[in-house]
Formats: structure tokens, sequence, C-alpha cells
């Protein structure tokens, strides 16, 4: 019912209602811009456009109304830019409710929802509490906060598994040299076997974000559904193969007896995680496209923890508690809750259970944040199949070749000595510590670059690499000075033999000097996955890898073995890295990736 009063506003009046009905209850946007339907007086006054600057509400909570009204001010104070760049989760302009809140929302998760808006967002603080409030390197304030929104949270979650990484090094490195270059064979036969199901994640995340661009999000976690199940009935068969022939596979790469005898039963226990991975990486793509990354984070800290719990546990071993005592001196009570020690294997154990740990959580938020795009409901179909597997079939055959070629660069380094397989293993974990920062900022820029191309803003996807590339190079040229300056403090923490930390000094200042390079590959290349230009990138990397690094790598091991050391490999491996990276810029510029459909 309305009015006009004195003043020429128009007065709107509500009948007074009585305790909300689902259909009465608000709906919000992404941004969580609320207006509660349903008030005790029902009295409102609006002027002209719904400028809420005017607006007096007496709603049956206050508290309510006022954060909604704040956070549609700050909502136009922070958005100022070109509406069009901001992606939008709603099917059509008349449902802007968030994904995973239904009709029949409670109000609680209503106020839950504006108290998560009503603060700044953590990567504006962040930005501001670092002095980067106009821009950065050319890059627009409102660009590089919408970059930093979307990675944080991938690369708080990439860092905490470079943290895992180098908790499980430092465990394993108390045990030796032969353990830790176990560790390192038994871990690239592992990824060997995990490649083709870790290729789905590029060909989820970009058929998602299309679908998200298009306005198509009832139906953005098809893809997901059909990569679930391929990789059950992919990694299934892949792991048992591999569990019954890791006896025969691993003494082909070394013949050191302490190595295998570590490795074997390290491998096994990693491989049956193997379905798991697959899985957690098919979400990882999904949460990325759908601009919900702090799933990703949230649920790989849950991870870590378990993961470094039970395997520094099952690696040392606990005693337990005497409670004897308590029970007659019964001897049965001398050691409750013992663990017993397994040394190398009880890390696999637990890196294994840890996996397990975050498919079981993944699931669960997949069934309470994506049942409305349409998780376990809507049911993909042929060509849907088809599209998927084109565009993880080359990601993946690039990640078995590219496994393949680590394995076959740990038989060459074998050749060199115990020693510098060890040194290589810690320069790997050491390298993944730099790079996988620089991945989480490439996933956001192939993200951000395929909701453009779903909204037909050819422009806009072009420019978004190369200002995350940007951003990225400046962060890991001061990441890597410290490899720089301080190469054996920071091997001390992984190597025990003054051998292996000598042999290993110089390849790490190596891979400090060239990590901005590395931060341009690592950008771009996710850029190119994130439109759907996989095969080009399939080439570049199987063509570097086995067409340059490793024919060089043997004729030198091979027919110089007085002469070509640890040095004179890793060198060729990071000039292979960072003549991949301007390979990539170079297809990117090109524009190929503008006219590919997913």
């Amino acid at each position: 019912m309305e009015m006009a009063s004195a003043s020429g506003a128009r007065l709107r009046f509500a009948p007074p209602t009585g305790r909300a009905t689902s259909s009465s209850r608000p709906r919000t946007t992404r941004s969580a811009c609320v207006s509660p339907a349903s008030t005790k007086t029902g009295f409102s006054r609006t002027g002209f456009g719904g400028d809420d600057r005017e607006t007096r509400a007496f709603p049956r909570d206050s508290r309510i109304a006022r954060l909604g009204i704040v956070a549609r001010r700050r909502e136009r104070r922070e958005h100022r830019a070109d509406a069009a760049s901001v992606p939008s989760f709603a099917a059509d302009e008349s449902d802007e409710r968030p994904v995973g809140v239904d009709d029949d929302a409670t109000t609680s998760e209503v106020s839950s929802s504006i108290s998560s808006v009503d603060a700044p967002p953590s990567s504006s603080r962040l930005l501001r509490a670092l002095g980067v409030t106009d821009g950065v390197l050319g890059v627009k304030q409102d660009r590089v906060e919408m970059v930093m929104k979307q990675a944080l949270p991938v690369m708080g979650g990439m860092a905490s598994q470079n943290v895992l990484n180098l908790a499980d090094s430092v465990m394993v490195g108390r045990l030796g040299t032969a353990c830790v270059a176990s560790v390192g064979i038994a871990s690239t036969l592992n990824f060997q076997c995990q490649a083709a199901l870790q290729g789905i994640s590029s060909g989820v995340q970009a058929m998602s974000a299309r679908r998200i661009g298009e306005g198509r999000s009832e139906v953005a976690a098809v893809p997901l559904n059909a990569a679930l199940v391929a990789c059950v009935c992919l990694g299934v068969p892949m792991a048992l193969y591999f569990f019954h022939a890791a006896p025969t596979i691993v003494p082909r790469l070394t013949s050191d007896p302490d190595v295998i005898a570590a490795a074997v039963p390290y491998l096994r226990a990693r491989l049956l995680a193997v379905p798991a991975v697959g899985v957690n990486f098919a979400f990882r793509g999904f949460w990325n496209a759908t601009q919900q990354p702090q799933i990703y984070m949230n649920t790989l800290l849950v991870m870590h923890f378990v993961n470094v719990t039970l395997s520094l546990l099952l690696i040392f071993g606990f005693r337990g508690f005497d409670c004897s005592a308590l029970f007659g001196g019964d001897a049965f009570f001398q050691n409750v809750f013992a663990v017993p020690k397994l040394g190398v294997v009880g890390a696999g154990v637990g890196t294994t259970v840890s996996v397990w740990v975050g498919t079981v959580l993944y699931l669960r938020m997949g069934f309470k944040r994506a049942a409305t795009m349409g998780f376990a409901r809507a049911k993909p179909t042929v060509s849907d199949l088809k599209i998927l597997l084109g565009q993880a079939a080359p990601t993946s055959v690039t990640n078995l070749l590219f496994a393949t070629g680590m394995t076959a660069m740990y038989w060459i380094v074998g050749k060199l000595g115990t020693a510098e397989t060890a040194a290589v293993n810690v320069l790997i974990n050491l390298m993944l510590t730099l790079v996988l920062p620089c991945m989480g900022m490439g996933l956001a820029a192939g993200a951000l670059s395929g909701r453009a191309l779903g909204r037909g803003d050819v422009e806009d996807a072009a420019r978004w690499p190369w200002d995350v590339a940007k951003l990225t190079a400046a962060m890991m040229f001061g990441v890597g000075l410290v490899a720089v300056l301080l190469p054996k403090t920071l091997l001390g923490f992984f190597l025990t033999n003054p051998e292996a930390v000598a042999k290993a000094t110089l390849p790490l200042r190596l891979t400090g000097i060239t990590v901005a390079f590395d931060a341009l590959s690592v950008t771009m290349q996710n850029a190119l996955l994130g439109v759907g230009d996989a095969k080009k990138v399939a080439a570049i990397s199987i063509g570097t890898q086995w067409f340059l690094f490793l024919p060089l790598a043997f004729i030198g091991v091979t027919k110089f073995p007085a002469t070509f050391s640890l040095n004179w490999l890793w060198g060729l491996y990071v000039l292979q890295r960072v003549g991949q990276g301007f390979l990539y810029a170079r297809i990117w510029q090109q524009g190929g990736w503008k006219d590919i459909k997913v």
C-alpha cells in the first residue's frame, strides 16, 4: 500500500507479519547486501530511485537492516568500476541468492553472511596494510583487489602445502640420506600414477568458469559430476596396478638396496590414495571456477594438520601412557595409546589418511555449497563428457609425461650418486615452495580470464594474465633473494650430509635467481589452461622437457661423466622452465585462445 507524503516522497506500508516463512525470508546477493522482507511494523520510507541513504526502517531485527544498508553503501564505493567486470553467480537478475543459500535459509545464516561482508575483505585489508591503495606496477587497484581476492585463499592453501612438504622432508631427513632419496623416488612414481587424474582439474575449471560467465550457474557443477565418475573409474585400476608392480619398478631407478627397501613400502602406502587425489583436484578446479577458493584452502589446512600429526606419530612412534597402576599393575595397560615406529612408511600412511579426509570434506561441502549448481543432481550428457575429456586429455598427457620425465631425471641423477639424489629431492621441494604461490596466482588468472570470456569480454580476458604476471614476478623476486643469500642455511634444515649440502648450494642459488621468470611461466601456463588452450600447453611442456632437457642431461651424464655435475644438470632444468615461460607468453600474445569453445 502506498500514499504520497507532504514532501512528495512516497510512503510505503507493508502489513504486519508474524513469523517469517520460507517465501518471505530475505534473499541476498553474493556480497550479502540484505534488506529484510518481514518487519514488525512494516514501515519504511524510500526516496526516489530506491536510494537507501534516505531509508528509515523499523524491522523486527533492526541490526540486520542497519548492516544491510552499510553493506550496500560499501558496495557502491568499492565497485565504481564497470559493473560488468564483477562476476555474478546469479542465473538471472530476479534470483540473486549466493551460492549454497536456498529459500529456506535461516535468519541466523543471513545475519552471518551480512556480518562477513560488514568487515572489509581480507585482501583489501592486506593491501592497505602493505601501502597499496592506488594500484601497483601499472595494475589498477580494483583489479589488484580482484586478483588477490581470488588468489589469496589458493595461495594460502599452496603455502600450507609447502609447509607440509618441508615438514615431511625435515622429519624424514632425520632418518638419513637413504631415506630422503627413497622418498624422492617414490614420490615421483606416485605423482606419475596420479598425473593423468590431476589433468581433470583444468578441464573442470575451464568448463565451470565458462558456464558461470554465461549466466548458467545452475549447470556449473555438471563438469564436476562427470569428473568424479572419471576419477573413480580410472583411479582405482591404476592404483591397484602400481601397487602390485612397485617392487619391480623401484629397482629400475636405483641400485642402492637401502633406498629400495624404504621406497617400496612408502610408495605402496601413497598409492592407496590415488582415486582420492583425483577427486580432490576436480573439486579444486570447481571451487576456483565458482570463486569459492576459500573452501579449497580450509580443507587443505585440515588435511595438513591430520598429515603432520599422523606422520610425526607414525615415523617416530609413541610410547603411550603407563596406566598399569590404575588396574592393579596389569602389564597390559603399561603402554596405552602406544603408536608403533614405522619410519618412512609412517610418512606415507599419514599422507594417505589426510588425502581421504580431504575427500570427505570436499564431498560434504559439495552437497552444502554446490547443490544449487547441479552437484550430484544434474546428470552429465555424452557431450559434457566429451568436452571434459577433450579439455582434460592434453593436460593429463602433459602431467603424465612430465612425471615420467621427472622419473627419468631421478634415474639420471642416480648415476651421479646417492648424495646427488637426496640433494635433488630437497631442491625440488624448495623449488615448489617458491613456485606453488605462483600457481595460486596463475589459477586466479585462468579463472578470471575464463569468466571474462564467458561474458564475451575478450579484451578483459586478455589483460588478466599480464596483470597477474606483473604482481607475481614482483612478489617472487623478493622471495628468491632469500635462496640466493642463504642457501646453506636453508639446506641445513633438510640435509645432514655435508657433501649433499655442498652439491645443492649452487643449484639452489640458480633457482632463486630465476624464480621471477618462473613466475611468468606458471602464470601464463595456468591462464592458457583456464581458457581451454590445453593442447598448446601440452606441446610446449612436452617439447621442452623431452626434446631439450632430458636428452642434454642424458648426454652429459653418459658422455662427460667426469665433468658433468649436478650444477650442470640443474642449470639445464632451470633453463628449460624459463624457456617455457617465454613460449607461453608468446602463445598468449598471439590470441588463438580467443576462439576456443568449451
